[in-house]
């Protein structure tokens, strides 16, 4: 079905409209130039290079057709989802060079567009016509200052550009993504007698029992992997909150037991079913505050290596 060209025409005025006023002063520019302006001071010469480059792109984008610079909302069949990949290419036959996790690309003017080269991954490749308008997005972009290519000598700048829908055929887990849900991966061991049933990255369950009152608490979906020994669950995220004495007996939810922080404590559990979220409500004593100087050595490796234990107030 063709898309009606007066929407897009409107569009694409917009976003070529002859700009007179420059996006960046460099009090502007500067939030986020700080460490360039530590070793290089961002001068005039930066703030003018940055403008002509916004300029330059923002005037050559077209809504109706995908362009190296555009951002997609990138969802694979195995449900991860990427919100800022990058289109970087444009290859022989129309075929899109997408990077679904990129550093800040740099940039140079060609005609009619701009180059770009751009560090992450991975890269895949998409036709054209397969992704699907979704407005448009701030988009990160870099060149090199005045000081030329040197460490910590890139100028960073913003540019509106089109944002693109693409979602990769034949999902394997229906409609969730981890834009919306948690996506948790899990080995089975049932022949261990000294240890762990299910076992994940920074997760753990001792017994089936366990496992169903996760699957309770987070309105886990289980789906089998490839692995015979492993499945794949799709849940709610898990936030953790400390409140007050107060709070904490004002909340109507059955008390379990969780570990924050490596230590036992009493829980609340409640979902937030519009943010796909189960809240973890814990009182913190006043007198357990403890600073990571006080934390054994053990203690602080497990934090670390779990940032999903830290806690949120």
């Amino acid at each position: 079905m063709p898309r009606p060209f007066g929407r897009g025409a409107f569009i694409i005025s917009n976003m070529q409209q002859d700009k007179t006023e420059d996006r960046y002063s460099r009090e502007t520019l500067l939030p986020m130039n700080t460490l360039y302006d530590h070793e290089h001071h961002l001068t005039q010469e930066d703030v003018d290079m940055a403008n002509k480059l916004v300029r330059h792109i923002e005037r050559t984008r077209n809504p109706l057709v995908p362009q190296v610079g555009d951002r997609v909302r990138y969802t694979t069949r195995y449900g991860d989802f990427y919100g800022n990949a990058l289109i970087e290419a444009v290859r022989e036959g129309g075929t899109l060079s997408i990077c679904l996790c990129p550093y800040v690309p740099f940039v140079w003017r060609i005609a009619g567009g701009i180059g770009c080269a751009v560090s992450g991954g991975p890269f895949t490749a998409v036709t054209s016509r397969a992704l699907h308008p979704r407005g448009s997005v701030q988009g990160d972009f870099c060149d090199w200052g005045h000081c030329g290519a040197c460490g910590n000598g890139a100028v960073r700048f913003c540019a509106e550009v089109p944002l693109w829908e693409y979602r990769e055929p034949e999902p394997l887990y229906g409609d969730f993504s981890t834009e919306k849900w948690r996506k948790v991966s899990l080995h089975k061991e049932p022949e261990r007698r000294d240890g762990d049933l299910y076992r994940g990255e920074c997760i753990s369950f001792g017994s089936e029992e366990e496992f169903r009152q996760f699957l309770s608490d987070y309105e886990g979906t289980v789906f089998a992997a490839l692995d015979p020994k492993s499945v794949i669950i799709w849940c709610y995220r898990d936030e953790q909150t400390a409140v007050s004495q107060e709070k904490w007996d004002a909340l109507d939810a059955p008390v379990s037991e969780r570990r924050i922080y490596n230590t036992p404590q009493p829980v609340k559990l409640v979902k937030d079913h519009g943010r796909h979220t189960t809240v973890c409500y814990f009182v913190r004593p006043e007198d357990d505050i403890r600073q990571p100087q006080d934390m054994t050595l053990e203690e602080l490796i497990y934090e670390e290596s779990c940032p999903t234990n830290k806690v949120t107030a």
